[in-house]
């Protein structure tokens, strides 16, 4: 059996015409709404899958994702549906190792972190204190819009809140 940990996917916008690929790439990773639980409404009888369709700020996962899968949905949602917004995290394996976090905002960009299981993403510090030390000529505020943004992510998630908590952008 190969290793395997939850795989979740939030889609917070999506222009009609990629709708299809999107829902194709739901159904290839067997991710739903429900999870796959038992009793969901994800297979027809017979075990096939149903075709999905869209809920945009809702979460599909499943609890058994192959580890890697997370890299393979997110090429493919970038490759097939490049004006989707998506955030997508897969747990990490066990306690002690780091998940993986992505997030794509069309005319904004892409952030890819480690993360924990609730899809925070880890901000590497020696990546940070090596950076800070290669700029010393940098102010605070160049530095967060020029490397600090690599390694951050602020653009990204800023935008990504602003579909999460629309109340406070």
């Amino acid at each position: 059996m190969s290793s395997q940990s939850p795989l979740q996917v939030i889609l917070y916008d999506s222009p009609e015409h990629e709708h299809p690929n999107v829902s194709r790439a739901i159904e290839t990773f067997g991710l739903a709404t429900d999870w796959g639980l038992p009793g969901g409404l994800t297979r027809l009888p017979g075990g096939a899958p149903k075709q999905v369709i869209l809920h945009l700020g809702q979460t599909y996962g499943t609890h058994h994702a192959p580890l890697g899968a997370s890299d393979e949905l997110a090429s493919r949602l970038r490759a097939d549906a490049p004006g989707t917004t998506f955030l997508l995290w897969q747990d990490p394996y066990f306690e002690e190792a780091d998940g993986h976090y992505v997030a794509h905002v069309p005319g904004v960009g892409d952030f890819e972190s480690s993360c924990n299981a609730n899809g925070a993403p880890h901000i590497a510090v020696a990546e940070l204190t090596a950076s800070l030390r290669e700029t010393p000529d940098l102010t605070a505020e160049q530095w967060l819009a020029g490397p600090g943004e690599t390694i951050l992510g602020t653009r990204v998630r800023k935008a990504i809140d602003a579909y999460e908590r629309p109340d406070v952008a």
